[in-house]
């Protein structure tokens, strides 16, 4: 039976303009309020509740050096909702999250270790590999949340608590990026499989992959 649980964050994106806010925090209400929870319930899901973020700040020109943006608040919610799936997980039911942007992959991997370990299919019109090792421009965790789910970002985010890589390379599969994406090439080299987007389009999930 599936839990349903609203993660409303948007730590891991830059802002929209100076001093804004990213809406992602919004998903899950609003998905609530189109008919989601409704439609989940009446096929026998159950209400796993809320983890809540921090507040998100726009922290450019002030953060730390070598550290990502609202880092401390990412590895805070991570770690909390790590704990409520792993609650979910223990008592036999399987959790559903509904964020909130990518930055949530680090609970989920997180959540993952600590139950026994398994695989990561990552489904998003981006790699989101960007890294320190192929990156200056390292600051926003939603862009960057397959590299820290491999083990290939600041210890700070890809080793929480020394439970990295939350998921082994050759056990992640990469599903939906454009042809164009910058670091495609360099993942096809590190994990299981990179499925670009005009590949499933064009020949189905199965022939694709």
């Amino acid at each position: 039976m599936a839990a349903v649980v609203s993660a409303p964050t948007n730590l891991g994106l830059r802002p929209p303009v100076r001093g804004g806010v990213p809406g992602t925090a919004k998903a899950p209400e609003a998905l609530r309020e189109a008919g989601l929870h409704r439609l989940l319930h009446a096929q026998g899901a159950i209400d796993g509740g809320v983890v809540l973020p921090g507040r998100y700040v726009d922290d450019d020109g002030r953060r730390v050096a070598g550290t990502v943006r609202n880092q401390a608040a990412i590895v805070d919610h991570a770690r909390r909702l790590a704990h409520r799936l792993f609650e979910i997980r223990e008592a036999g039911e399987a959790p559903l999250v509904l964020g909130g942007d990518c930055s949530l992959a680090i609970a989920a991997g997180l959540a993952t270790r600590v139950s026994g370990g398994g695989g990561l299919v990552h489904i998003d019109g981006h790699t989101d590999f960007r890294h320190p090792g192929n990156s200056d421009g390292v600051a926003s965790l939603a862009g960057e949340d397959l590299a820290a789910a491999i083990g290939m970002h600041l210890p700070e985010l890809s080793d929480i608590d020394g439970l990295g890589p939350y998921f082994a390379p050759e056990s992640t599969a990469h599903i939906g990026c454009r042809y164009e994406d910058p670091h495609a090439e360099e993942l096809r080299g590190i994990i299981g499989l990179v499925v670009p987007a005009d590949d499933v389009i064009l020949h189905g999930g199965v022939r694709a992959a």
